[in-house]
Formats: structure tokens, C-alpha cells, sequence
């Protein structure tokens, strides 16, 4: 009976594995986009997260552009170098009134420079606007 109660309490404490080929864990993704990667592929590189048999990829990159995500908003980053747009600024047009992406790049310019930003942020409007 103690043993299988101390094993419980083992179980909560190990990471939970999200690849098990490579037995990564969220803790392991956590930890490369803290060190800078910016993206599901770089995070495969520092990570090796669906290389294996590669079931786990849709799921994992879900969850690595998720967590890119909350990052980009919880450090307000800036989301369109060319016109210095953060996303306070995307915030801000959507609380006055902006209810579509092209509304809230008529008000902040964001990806109407080289446009290589647009589709990141159409996913950061679309999160934002939930």
C-alpha cells in the first residue's frame, strides 16, 4: 500500500512526455523557446520533438505555436520589426473597435512593410480576439 502510494506521488513529479520517441517532455520545449527558439522547426532541432515516427508533430507544433504565442503577448513583444508594432498596439486597435486583421493593420501598419510578419500576426489577431 505505501509503495503504490510513494509511486503516485513519483508520477506527479516526472515531466510529462509529448514525444515519446525522443522522449521529450514539455518541460524540454519550455526550455528551448526560453534559450530563443522562435518556431516549431527550431524547437525540433534543440529538442528532437517528432523526429521519430512523427504522430506526434501536429499536436506538438499546436502546442509549441501556443506557448510562442503567450510568450509574444506576456513580454509584449514586437510582432513587425519593419513598423515597430508589439502587441500592445494590436491589443489597443482591438479595444477600440478593430474586429478583423486588415481593421487592425489600417490602425497599427503591422506586416505592411516587407509582409514576411502577416501570417504570425493573423494568428496572434485570431488568438487575441477569442
Amino acid at each position: 500500500m505505501l509503495n503504490s502510494i510513494l509511486s503516485l506521488f513519483k508520477a506527479k513529479e516526472q515531466p510529462k512526455v509529448i514525444c515519446g520517441c525522443m522522449n521529450v517532455t514539455e518541460k524540454d520545449i519550455m526550455n528551448a523557446i526560453n534559450k530563443g527558439a522562435n518556431s516549431f522547426e527550431e524547437v525540433q532541432v534543440a529538442t528532437k520533438v517528432g523526429t521519430g515516427c512523427g504522430n506526434c508533430v501536429a499536436g506538438n507544433k499546436k502546442l509549441v505555436d501556443e506557448v510562442l504565442l503567450n510568450k509574444k503577448i506576456n513580454e509584449n513583444q514586437i510582432v513587425c520589426g519593419c513598423m515597430k508594432v508589439r502587441v500592445q498596439d494590436i491589443v489597443n486597435a482591438i479595444k477600440d473597435g478593430a474586429r478583423s486583421f486588415e481593421e487592425v493593420q489600417t490602425v497599427t501598419k503591422v506586416g505592411t512593410g516587407c509582409g514576411n510578419c502577416v501570417e504570425s500576426n493573423k494568428a496572434l489577431f485570431a488568438h487575441l480576439i477569442k
